[in-house]
C-alpha cells in the first residue's frame, strides 16, 4: 500500500528525527510537511495517510478507513517514533480487502431484525465506500460445509450461504467484525483491518526496540487514556479479534495485548473473552500476555502495562494463515496437546467408523488418514470445515 506521512506543526527536532526514521526504516513512504490548519489531503485515492500532528492543531484531520493520526502532546521523540512505526506497519501492509463476487442480500426488514439493529455495533455507519466485510470465494470453506461465521453472526440476514458460497448483505450487516474474527482461514475480512494489515502491525511492534510494548485494540481509541509505549489501534468492532488473532499477538514480543470495549455492549465481547481465556489456559505466562477489559476498567491498562514482563517473541507469518496460527500456537503453548485447535477444531471419531476411506479421500487439508487399521486425525491440519462430517 502506498502511504504518505504528513508532518503537521512539529518542532524542528521532532520533525527531523521523524523524517530520518521513516527514510531509514520505511524508504517507500512519502513525507509531506503541513503548516497551520492546512488539511492533510490524501493525494492518491489508492493510498493511505498517516498524519503526525502537534497537539496545538485546532482541527486534526478526520479519520477514514485508510488514514491514521498521531497527536503529539508531550511525548518523547522515541515514544512518537514507536507509534509511527506501529501505524506504518499496519498501513503499508494494508491492501484493501475486496470481494471477488458482486453479491448483496436484500430482504424486507423484519421486526426481529429491527430490534437486533439496536445492538451496539461499535462502528460508524457505513460510508460511501462501504465498510462491510468482504469474502474471498477461493478461500471460503462454505463449499465444504463450514458455517462458523453464519452461526456466530448476531445480525439476521447479514450472512447467507448460497450455492455453497458465502454472501454478505451490506444492508443487514452491523459491522461488528465477528465473522472475520471467527474465520480460521481468513476468507472473510473487514476493510479497515484486513489480515495483512494486522500481521504488518504485529511485525512492526515485534521488531521495535521499545523498552516495553503494549497493544490496545478497541472500537473507540478516544476512550483509552494515553500512556507511553502504549499503541492504540482502532477496529470497527472488537469481534474482529478472535482466538487466531490473539494467539498470533501472544506469540510476538509484545508484552501485553489488550482488547478493550468502552461500554461493555459490543456484540463480540463474549467471543473475545473466550479467546482470552483459552489462550491463558495453555500458557505459563505470569502475568498473562492477553487481556479483555471493558468500561471503567480502562484505568487498568496502565497497571497492566507497568506490570507486564518483558517477552521474547519469534512470530514469523507463513504464507498460509492457518499455518501462521498453528506456528503461533507452538510458540505459546506449554502443552501441545492442549493447544491443538484451541476451540476452532473439534472433531471426534465414532467407534462405528468402517474405514471406508471416503473422508480421507475428500478432506481438503489432508487431516485424515488410515494407519494400522485405524482412522487417524491430525488436528494441526484441520480447520474445522466439517466436510468430513458431510461426507
Amino acid at each position: 500500500m502506498k502511504v504518505t506521512v504528513y508532518l503537521a506543526d512539529l518542532n524542528d527536532a521532532l520533525k527531523a528525527r521523524t523524517e530520518s526514521f521513516i527514510h531509514d526504516n520505511w524508504p517507500h513512504v512519502a513525507i509531506c510537511s503541513v503548516n497551520g490548519n492546512q488539511p492533510a489531503k490524501q493525494e492518491n485515492n489508492d493510498g493511505a495517510t498517516l498524519t503526525v500532528a502537534s497537539g496545538s492543531r485546532s482541527k486534526p484531520p478526520p479519520r477514514t478507513t485508510l488514514s491514521e493520526t498521531i497527536i503529539v502532546n508531550g511525548e518523547t521523540v522515541e515514544e512518537v517514533l514507536y507509534l509511527v512505526n506501529a501505524k506504518l506497519g499496519r498501513l503499508t501492509s494494508s491492501e484493501i480487502a475486496r470481494s471477488d463476487r458482486p453479491a448483496s442480500l436484500k430482504a424486507p426488514l423484519s421486526r426481529r431484525e429491527f430490534l437486533f439493529g439496536m445492538l451496539s455495533r461499535s462502528s460508524p455507519a457505513p460510508d460511501a465506500q462501504g465498510d462491510a466485510p468482504v469474502v474471498s470465494a477461493d478461500s471460503c470453506e462454505a463449499r465444504f460445509g463450514c458455517r462458523k461465521c453464519v452461526d456466530a453472526c448476531p445480525a439476521p440476514g447479514a450472512l447467507e450461504v448460497r450455492e455453497n458460497s458465502l454472501v454478505v448483505s451490506k444492508e443487514h450487516c452491523i459491522r461488528c467484525g465477528l465473522c472475520a474474527g471467527i474465520c480460521p482461514v481468513v476468507a472473510i475480512q473487514v476493510p479497515e483491518i484486513p489480515e495483512n494489515a494486522y500481521v504488518g502491525l504485529l511485525t512492526a511492534l515485534q521488531n521495535s526496540h521499545a523498552p516495553k510494548k503494549t497493544l490496545v485494540i478497541t472500537c473507540n481509541p478516544e476512550a483509552v487514556p494515553k500512556a507511553p509505549w502504549v499503541d492504540v489501534e482502532h477496529v470497527p468492532g472488537i469481534g474482529v479479534i478472535g482466538v487466531r488473532q490473539l494467539t498470533m499477538a501472544a506469540s510476538t514480543s509484545i508484552d501485553a495485548t489488550i482488547v478493550y470495549c468502552p461500554n461493555g455492549l459490543c456484540v463480540g465481547k463474549e467471543h473475545v473473552k473466550r479467546a482470552v481465556d483459552l489462550i491463558s489456559s495453555i500458557t505459563n505466562a505470569t502475568p498473562p500476555s492477553v487481556y479483555y477489559l471493558e468500561g471503567a476498567e480502562a484505568a487498568e491498562i496502565k497497571h497492566i502495562h507497568d506490570s507486564a514482563q518483558k517477552r521474547e517473541g519469534a512470530f514469523e507469518p507463513a504464507a498460509n494463515p492457518w499455518k501462521s496460527y498453528v506456528t503461533a500456537l507452538d510458540n505459546i503453548s506449554a502443552d501441545d496437546s492442549l493447544a491443538t485447535g484451541l476451540g476452532i477444531t473439534d472433531i471426534q471419531i465414532a467407534e462405528t467408523c468402517t474405514l471406508c476411506n471416503a473422508c480421507v479421500d475428500k478432506c481438503p487439508h489432508r487431516a485424515l488418514g488410515i494407519e494400522g487399521g485405524e482412522l487417524i486425525f491430525d488436528p494441526r491440519e484441520c480447520t474445522g470445515c466439517s466436510y468430513c462430517h458431510q461426507i
